[in-house]
């Protein structure tokens, strides 16, 4: 191939490389997926924690827990090379963190982390009772629920399937519920096929005799009274479980509800069951079943136990409004904000929103496209004693060198060198991450805009402005994303602002 032929080959994939970006504006390290956030007014609602990860293959990003301060910053993260990380959230009332390692079917550990990050405990599933990746609840009394699954053959030749009568040998899995103690005792086990027979499962699922995934339960939450609310996404419903008995004292939604909805069709194929702390039930309806159009929201009901109605009380539909046909969450924290994560979303439609009681948005996030994030939250997290490491700046004779502070173990700067200092050459917004705790921590941002004037005071002001030159992807000549360069080769250097160059690597 001719010279000529070579550049105009780069040259095409450059253009299309550049004519598939997306916008970025945040600055990460080159391991973690990087993101546009937009904040929309100056409040400060606490800190962001979420964990996405991406469907299928396609690149070598890690999967990692994520706390993003106010201004949608990357504060802290935690690199995990796993299958899948998710649920990654703070107990406020036992000051810890959790989140769920996913690493096969058989190898689920639900973690627990305490405000310097380490990790303190984990615990999986006993009894036969195989680990499920949707729950980890802590009680009030400081115990720990965890969500399982288990086969069990049923006779259901009697029932209709789709139209089909079932097998008498028809394979169900079930749901289940374990409680533990501090010291791994097992205290409490419940099983949903002792209580919730498969037929309440809707056709719109599927049956199938070797496999009945009828309940799905996806939620855990431990009542204000000490029962459980449950949700199980396949019945389209949420069951309120006696703690003692084991037995369903009521049931919202699906087949057999025990409430009717005077204002409003009720949901299906939901998430994330809350008993708030004025009484109503939340979730994220994720709409699977509902009448076209499918519009997922966030939605609140008032549980009246006497006339048995759920009459809805607020609820949130994007604008516009989109379909998330799977996972979800839908947070509403003591001030009245809702932090409402989509699941299964993708570009143009966000990641997750906050918005306020009368459906104004406060913030919202987008990953790339094929990442998806289970649930995120936001917390106004204890971290007043975690000091961010501060980027020091010099300047001389042109050459603008930014540093971290000494004594670190690892560093991670966000044009992917790691050393305690670098050199930088052109604007930007620069960050840099040490290790703490089982992660990394982050600094504050420096914008840096003026080459000639780089080690004025820095600021974090109008990140989203064209000067913003953060380096979030390096590219081969075959459009693949590589995780570092390397040094004798000629890549594609994208920047958080669409932009994009040829560079040739010889660090």
């Amino acid at each position: 191939m001719t010279n000529r032929s070579q550049i105009f080959l780069v040259f095409l994939l450059f253009k299309t490389i550049l004519l598939s970006a997306q916008n970025f504006n945040r600055p990460v390290p080159v391991e973690v997926a990087p993101y546009e956030f937009i904040r929309h007014d100056t409040n400060d609602y606490g800190y962001y924690m979420t964990s996405p990860f991406r469907l299928g293959t396609g690149g070598p990003l890690t999967k990692s827990a994520m706390i993003l301060d106010a201004d949608g910053y990357l504060f802290w993260y935690m690199p995990e090379n796993t299958q899948i990380l998710l649920d990654f959230k703070y107990h406020p009332a036992q000051q810890q963190f959790s989140f769920i390692n996913y690493k096969s079917p058989e190898d689920i550990r639900f973690t627990l982390m305490n405000t310097d990050f380490q990790v303190v405990d984990s615990f999986t599933t006993v009894n036969g009772i195989r680990p499920d990746l949707h729950e980890l609840t802590i009680t009030a009394d400081q115990t720990y629920l965890l969500s399982g699954v288990y086969d069990t053959i049923m006779d259901l030749s009697a029932y209709q399937f789709n139209g089909n009568p079932g097998s008498s040998q028809t394979s169900v899995i079930g749901f289940a519920v374990q409680e533990f103690d501090e010291a791994h005792q097992l205290l409490f086990q419940w099983k949903s096929t002792d209580h919730v027979h498969p037929t309440t499962a809707y056709d719109f699922f599927g049956y199938a005799p070797t496999h009945f995934d009828y309940a799905h339960g996806n939620a855990i939450w431990e009542d204000d009274d000490g029962g459980l609310l449950l949700s199980f996404r396949t019945t389209n419903a949420i069951y309120k479980i006696n703690r003692t008995s084991g037995e369903v004292e009521w049931e919202l939604g699906g087949k057999n509800s025990s409430f009717t909805f005077p204002n409003d069709p009720g949901f299906s194929a939901q998430h994330d069951i809350r008993r708030l702390p004025n009484g109503n039930i939340s979730l994220f309806d994720n709409a699977n079943m509902a009448a076209s159009p499918q519009i997922s929201r966030a939605v609140e009901y008032s549980l009246d136990t006497i006339d048995w109605t759920a009459t809805k009380v607020w609820e949130y539909k994007h604008d516009p409004a989109f379909f998330s046909f799977a996972m979800g969450n839908h947070q509403t924290t003591d001030n009245r904000e809702h932090l409402v994560n989509y699941g299964m979303s993708f570009r143009p439609n966000p990641t997750f929103v906050l918005a306020d009681d009368n459906e104004n948005v406060l913030s919202e996030l987008f990953f790339p496209d094929s990442f998806v994030v289970y649930r995120s939250f936001i917390f106004d997290l204890p971290l007043q004693h975690v000091q961010r490491p501060t980027i020091t700046c010099n300047q001389n004779i042109g050459n603008v060198t930014l540093s971290a502070p000494a004594g670190f173990e690892r560093y991670t700067w966000s044009t992917g060198e790691t050393g305690v200092s670098i050199t930088v050459d052109e604007p930007g917004t620069y960050m840099v991450w040490v290790n703490h705790g089982a992660g990394m921590l982050g600094s504050e941002p420096f914008i840096l805009n003026d080459l000639n004037n780089a080690c004025q005071a820095s600021s974090t002001a109008s990140p989203e402005s064209p000067e913003n030159q953060a380096i979030i992807g390096y590219y081969d000549l075959l459009g693949r994303q590589v995780s570092w360069p390397v040094r004798g080769n000629l890549y594609v250097v994208r920047y958080a602002n669409g932009a994009g160059r040829l560079q040739f690597w010889n660090r």
